[in-house]
């Protein structure tokens, strides 16, 4: 508990140091700000700028204004007047306005002090302190050179140091920006220098007042020494100053009243205190006590001589200021090119990340516009080559949806179904699975453990024989898998499969040429014996017209009977398109049966069909049906023929035709040999037969097969156990796509 409780208070410990170490520090802000620094005589510093810029840029504007009006409140005290804390809290304001914008605090200040700051206080020190001019601009200058300076100086602080938000913690900047350091360093030289040469001239100010004075009075002595007994002039000069001082000799006892009719609100005798002596305003209204003898005073006014001197402190800093001024133009022309600059670039990322052309402009500095140009050409380059991968991703995807490619990673062959990663161009992966034709079960199942593969096959429950060629690489034992591949749709694999079927049919009917001949000679035979007896009838006298019309009758009878087994052989000997049809089964198993009759009369089989309730259309491949059902019929009837070669009583076939609850089923039943063995473990693969050599291609059951897959159905082939001969079993779905509602 007590830890948990240290643990919670330490922030609040910590914040209230922070606060503690806050307070203190402006409270030594403050003192510091308190003091007047004399550096030359006219040349006072004060440190309250410093302070309010850096606790602005840490703490924001409040805290910026309250140190602004704290340390510059004991100006109050020095010049009888609050005009520097109203002065210092424009200032606040000012920054705060411009400093957004990215301008620094020197920048700021300087014209800030320029226009405003010499305005106010401009006017102050002339109308209330009645300075002239030059002493006026003297001053105003110094305070625009002390404010640059220490803004300068909080520029440069404030840009090394920043002060962390979490914590009121202060650091050390990671990075600082180039501007506003050029800014710091160009403002802090300019105005530290004129500052240094202005602290040098007042610096020799009094100096020189002080050899000024030694001259007046020895001037004064020489008249005294010279001319004794002669009135003192009204003005003298000395020795290297053009300008002419007034002079009054008055009795001692009445100094200061003399003074005063010189203007002189003070005079010196060279023994004044240091605070007053170090002052301008002190030698503006003091006059030089030059010689007292025998109860009369000399006293000399040094207003002029002072004035001279302004003039030529003025004349010095004026090209310096002009230079302060020229670098601040300078800058802020320079910060105007470099915001342009930025703003390019910035134009040219937002070209670039839109992928649009960067436009040709010319930047303000040389080094930016190659740097530009560098940029523009990559993106030029980038641009072009990913129109060219735009368009080769077009031709891709054309490609895919041409020939359905599908690109693959992580395949595996299941038993019924291809499992794989799909990688599409801009859609990412995804699982797929591929459900397989179980027709091509065997053949893809046999590939595992191989490295390279390639295999044609077929899609499961897919209303068209859409046939694809596999490809895969690289196979990993571990994980069963190939990791690369792809999947291409293939049209000429759906032709040869159309003609491999078409093929089946021819090689049936080749098998069944007897049947038919002995099919055909038989009307051929009748229609040959029927016009000889109908053309004797017609030569008899008088002609039989009747019976030779009989005759004519049969030999009509006869030419339909040939043209109908010509008709159905060459419809099953077409080749299929494949195409769906309203079908009816049953209609469509007689069909199949008449044109195997000459085939089963051939050999003596009696055949049977039996339909036990109506069945609706369905839509199915018709010529594939027929296919079925005389592939069947053809294999019961040498199934037959082989139990006879054995002497077994074999001589029927039933055809079972029957509706069940989802499904029809059809059963094809015979009285033959039955399964061999070697037949009964797979008697659908291809070339699986137990016929005699040359008696049958062993693609019978195999193509059927094919053919019930394609339609959605399922085909069986069993012994007839305990009793002789086959059953081969076929059921088609109710519910498929393809039936008729």
């Amino acid at each position: 508990m007590i830890a948990g409780l240290r643990q919670v208070n330490i922030p609040a410990v910590s914040s209230l140091t922070a606060a503690a170490g806050w307070i203190v520090a402006l409270a030594v802000a403050v003192w510091l700000s308190s003091s007047r620094f004399v550096l030359a005589p006219g040349f006072e510093f004060y440190l309250g700028p410093l302070f309010y810029l850096v606790a602005y840029r840490w703490f924001g504007v409040r805290w910026g204004l309250i140190t602004a009006v704290l340390t510059m409140a004991p100006s109050i005290w020095w010049w009888g007047h609050p005009v520097s804390v109203f002065l210092a809290v424009g200032h606040v304001l000012a920054v705060a306005h411009f400093r957004p914008r990215q301008f620094s605090f020197s920048t700021i200040t300087f014209f800030y002090q320029l226009t405003i700051g010499t305005a106010v206080a401009g006017g102050l020190v002339y109308w209330h302190f009645n300075a002239p001019i030059e002493v006026t601009s003297v001053v105003l200058l110094r305070k625009i050179l002390c404010e640059v300076t220490l803004a300068g100086i909080a520029d440069i602080v404030t840009l090394l140091i920043v002060r962390d938000g979490s914590d009121c913690r202060l650091r050390r900047a990671q990075v600082i920006s180039l501007q506003l350091s050029l800014d710091a360093l160009v403002s802090v030289a300019v105005s530290g220098a004129a500052t240094l040469f202005l602290i040098g001239t007042l610096t020799n100010f009094g100096n020189r007042l002080s050899i000024l004075e030694d001259q007046i009075r020895g001037v004064v002595e020489e008249l005294r020494v010279n001319a004794p007994t002669e009135r003192l002039p009204a003005t003298i000069r000395v020795a290297g100053s053009e300008a002419p001082l007034s002079l009054i000799a008055v009795p001692t006892a009445e100094l200061a009243a003399g003074a005063q009719r010189l203007g002189c609100s003070r005079t010196d005798r060279g023994i004044g205190g240091p605070d007053d002596r170090n002052t301008f305003t002190f030698w503006m209204r003091a006059c030089v006590v030059a010689d007292t003898r025998g109860g009369v005073s000399i006293l000399v006014a040094t207003r002029p001589l002072v004035l001279e001197i302004f003039r030529t402190i003025l004349t010095g800093l004026l090209p310096l200021m002009a230079y302060l001024l020229l670098a601040e133009v300078v800058l802020f022309g320079f910060r105007r090119s470099l915001s342009r600059s930025m703003r390019l670039w910035d134009d040219a990322v937002q070209d670039f990340a839109g992928r649009r052309r960067i436009e040709t402009v010319d930047a303000p500095f040389l080094e930016s516009t190659a740097v530009l140009k560098m940029l523009r050409t990559a993106t030029d380059e980038y641009l072009d080559a990913d129109q060219e991968r735009e368009r080769l991703a077009r031709t891709v995807d054309e490609l895919r949806n041409a020939i359905d490619l599908r690109l693959m990673s992580g395949l595996r062959i299941g038993d019924d179904a291809l499992h794989y990663l799909e990688l599409t161009p801009g859609a990412g992966a995804r699982d797929v699975t591929l459900p397989f034709n179980p027709a091509d079960r065997g053949a893809l199942t046999s590939l595992r453990g191989t490295h390279d593969i390639m295999a044609e096959f077929r899609v499961a429950d897919s209303e068209a024989q859409n046939w694809f060629l596999l490809l895969a690489h690289d196979y990993d034992a571990v994980a069963c898998e190939w990791r690369f591949g792809c999947l291409i749709r293939l049209r000429a694999s759906e032709a040869m499969q159309t003609k491999m079927l078409h093929n089946a049919r021819l090689i049936e009917l080749g098998g069944m040429a007897s049947a038919l001949s002995h099919e055909l000679r038989q009307p051929l035979f009748t229609i040959s014996l029927a016009a000889e007896n109908g053309a004797a009838m017609l030569q008899r006298d008088p002609p039989a017209y009747d019976r030779a019309k009989q005759k004519y009758v049969r030999i009509l009878e006869q030419v339909a009977r040939a043209s109908a087994i010509i008709e159905r052989t060459s419809t099953y000997a077409r080749e299929e398109r494949g195409d769906r049809e309203p079908t009816d089964l049953v209609q469509a198993i007689h069909d199949a049966a008449r044109f195997m009759r000459p085939v089963l009369h051939e050999r003596g089989i009696e055949l049977r069909i039996v339909a036990n309730s109506a069945i609706a259309p369905l839509m199915l491949p018709r010529i594939g049906i027929e296919q079925i059902i005389v592939n069947a019929l053809q294999n019961a009837a040498d199934s037959i023929e082989q139990a006879r070669g054995t002497g077994a009583v074999a001589t029927s076939i039933r055809i079972e035709i029957a509706k069940r609850d989802d499904h029809v089923e059809i059963a094809i039943r015979d009285d033959g040999a039955g399964l061999s063995d070697s037949l009964a473990e797979s008697p659908f693969d291809a070339f699986s037969t137990s016929k005699p050599a040359g008696k049958g291609t062993g693609l019978g059951l195999f193509i059927c097969r094919q053919i019930v897959d394609e339609i959605g159905g399922r085909i069986a082939l069993s012994g007839n156990a305990p009793g002789p001969g086959a059953t081969l079993t076929l059921t088609f779905p109710l519910s498929s796509p393809w039936s008729l509602k």
